[in-house]
């Protein structure tokens, strides 16, 4: 009779999930484990966003941004309500976005 193992994961800790320290370490175990690394941008895609934002302020068109913020991507949609070149931020309906975190631009 051929047994094969079938790994279990995080399954086989659950029963230890009873103790209190346990269960927050877990909870900060999966949270670290779904985090990314923040996505370097080429030139061309920086230029594409330059280009969507200009797009967006000239025509009044609403944007749809993804930004990286604490180690997972954020989706935000809006309209471009302001750019402060000397702060390096973006602002979608008044929420502020550094320039930094920005991954994609999108005009709707």
């Amino acid at each position: 009779m051929s047994e094969t193992y079938h790994d279990r994961g995080m399954l086989k800790w659950l029963p230890f999930e009873a103790l209190e320290a346990q269960a927050e370490y877990h909870a900060d175990l999966h949270t670290r484990m779904a985090e990314e690394d923040r996505p370097r941008l080429s030139e061309d895609q920086c230029a594409a966003m330059q280009y969507a934002v200009e797009e967006a302020w000239m025509k009044k068109r609403p944007l749809r941004v993804l930004h990286f913020e604490n180690g997972r991507r954020r989706k935000i949609a809006g309209h471009l309500s302001g750019i402060d070149r000397e702060q390096r931020l973006l602002f979608i309906d008044d929420a502020p976005l550094a320039f930094c975190d920005l991954v994609d631009i999108r005009v709707l």
